[in-house]
């Protein structure tokens, strides 16, 4: 009981494991996502900011260009007879004439020239002088960059050139100035763009409505975060990048924005505060759906993982399971068998005991009979006269029949004994398969011939000499009748693997048939013709074995002669203090 509560606390380690290591493969992938995140952010800031550079170097490109421009307009001879014509009281037609056929006019980004004196716009290429200097942004060299404002409050960047007694100024819408800036941009379609001048007077920027130029002061930097950001910027003196909302109902919906700042301060030439925005959501969503499907391709593994795991170890529960069965079938199998052996050999033994009781009585009562036989056939032997030599045959006859029934009653009296062993003594195996081949030499037929090989030398068995010599005899005669006809060679061979000793007859005659194989141990069993044998000898030999707690084994197949190996258990090492025969 202890043991299987040790094992439920144990239990839980397997699926803890498993979490802790499914958490980490969480972390892991939550860590890559961040990192890939930041690098994704790194890399818009960095073009952002590039953007926004490109966005104040082109705008003070243009500046530079007109402000050359202007210089160069107004110190032309003719310019300056005009100039002092007018300030000498004429007319200021030929005046405005310059000024209106200048190049500048004749720019998409130059709506009017203003003539200024002593701060108040005296003279004016356009429909109206009702123009108010708001903040100087800058300079470029004698030009100065500013801001003005129309009778309508509408917001102009001028570019001023100031000389002794008279100025002279380029006004810029502020909608055109920033839709060409915005063109003439590096920046991609998705970006937006915003600018606020250094005196944080105005906010240009792009709505779905248009352009528009706002006043800072009338708009709430809450509402409009990429002004609130740029006015911290612009205070904080330093480029920054920040992510707000941005769009709303009147874009289609709100949206992630990442802005990045270049203030005033970060080029020495600049009049405005850069802001270049763009839209994350679109950039960061097909990282997401990438990232989204990674994950989806991580538990889609995970989960075939899991099933072949599962799989596996249902697999080997199977196979366990189908393996204890197979066992267990074998052990049924193997018990089956050594029952059914168990049962043969009982039935067998059943049957020899009925067969020795049978003989047991047919002897006793053979005995009795051949008795009398014998001896009054010795007596007619002794009485008759010499001369009488058919009579004398004739006695001699019965005696020598009965002398062959003797025999047979003996044969069939140890069968009835059971084989029982009589005085067990060291025996040299090889030597008496000698003895054995010396006494069967007469029965050997001419054309066979007897091969030997013992290599058991001094080896000993413990047997009764006389049935293992009438066991020898038996299966070497046997292999003589096999060969009778036909010729052949009988190979009687001793051998030892240290705990037996082995004697093996072998023979290359017609061998037995598969379906008398069986038979062959069973009393008067025989395939010989009528009176060549009663079918004992192999019965009597099992017997003689099976008392000396040996084996016996047959090889034999039709036509490829057959081979009885008998093997013996070894005697003991003081079994050689006897003397052995």
């Amino acid at each position: 009981m202890e043991h299987k509560l040790r094992g439920m606390r144990r239990f839980p380690l397997i699926p803890t494991l498993a979490l802790a290591v499914i958490l980490l493969g969480l972390l892991i992938m939550s860590s890559v996502f961040t990192q890939s995140q930041q690098l994704l952010v790194d890399g818009q800031d960095g073009q952002l900011s590039k953007t926004a550079q490109s966005v104040d170097n082109n705008i003070m490109g243009h500046f530079a260009w007109y402000c050359s421009d202007l210089e160069y307009i107004t110190s032309r001879r003719g310019f300056l007879a005009a100039e002092a014509t007018y300030l000498s009281g004429g007319g200021a037609d030929d005046l405005l004439y310059y000024l209106r056929e200048s190049p500048l006019p004749k720019t998409a980004m130059v709506e009017s020239m203003l003539v200024v004196r002593e701060g108040a716009v005296m003279l004016s290429t356009g429909d109206s002088t009702d123009y108010t200097f708001l903040a100087q942004l800058g300079e470029i060299g004698a030009v100065g960059i500013s801001l003005w404002a129309d009778g309508l409050g509408r917001p102009y960047v001028a570019l001023t050139l100031k000389k002794a007694e008279v100025g002279y100024a380029a006004l810029i819408d502020g909608q055109v100035f920033f839709a060409i800036s915005e063109k003439q941009t590096a920046a991609e379609q998705s970006d937006r763009i915003f600018l606020l001048d250094s005196q944080e007077r105005y906010f240009f920027h792009r709505t779905p409505e248009g352009i528009r130029v706002d006043v800072v002061e009338e708009l709430d930097p809450t509402v409009h975060a990429s002004l609130y950001l740029m006015l911290a910027a612009q205070r904080a003196g330093q480029p920054q990048a920040s992510f707000f909302r941005a769009g709303g109902q009147s874009s289609g919906g709100s949206y992630t924005a990442r802005i990045s700042i270049l203030p005033v301060c970060g080029n020495e030439n600049s009049c405005f505060t850069v802001g270049v925005a763009r839209n994350y959501d679109e950039i960061i969503r097909p990282y997401q759906s990438a990232a989204i499907q990674m994950v989806l391709c991580g538990v889609t593994i995970m989960a075939g993982a899991a099933l072949l795991l599962l799989f596996l170890l249902r697999s080997r529960r199977s196979h366990r399971q189908a393996q204890r069965e197979l066992a267990l079938l074998r052990e049924k199998a193997e018990a089956m068998e050594q029952l059914n052996t168990q049962t043969q050999a009982l039935a067998h033994r059943q049957r020899l005991e009925s067969i020795g009781t049978l003989t047991s009585g047919i002897a006793h009562d053979f005995n009795n009979l051949l008795t009398p036989i014998m001896g009054y056939s010795i007596l007619i032997l002794e009485k008759l006269p010499p001369e009488d030599t058919e009579s004398y045959d004739n006695a001699l006859e019965i005696y020598n029949a009965s002398q062959k029934a003797k025999k047979i009653i003996s044969r069939l009296s140890n069968l009835s004994r059971k084989g029982a062993p009589g005085e067990l003594r060291p025996v040299r195996l090889g030597s008496l398969a000698e003895q054995a081949l010396e006494v069967a030499a007469p029965a050997r037929p001419k054309a066979v011939r007897v091969e030997t090989g013992f290599t058991t030398g001094d080896d000993l068995i413990l047997a009764d000499e006389t049935q293992l010599f009438q066991l020898t005899l038996n299966l070497v005669l046997n292999s003589f009748e096999a060969l009778s006809g036909r010729g052949g060679t009988v190979r009687v061979t001793t051998f030892s693997d240290g705990q037996h000793i082995s004697l093996r007859v072998a023979d290359n005659g017609p061998g037995i048939p598969n379906e008398v194989k069986d038979k062959i141990f069973d009393p008067f069993f025989t395939t010989k013709g009528s009176g060549k044998g009663i079918g004992l000898g192999l019965a009597i030999v099992q017997q003689i074995v099976e008392s000396h707690a040996g084996s016996i084994s047959l090889e034999s197949a039709a036509g490829q002669g057959t081979a009885f190996t008998v093997s013996f258990p070894a005697a003991p090492p003081d079994a050689g203090q006897a003397p052995p025969v």
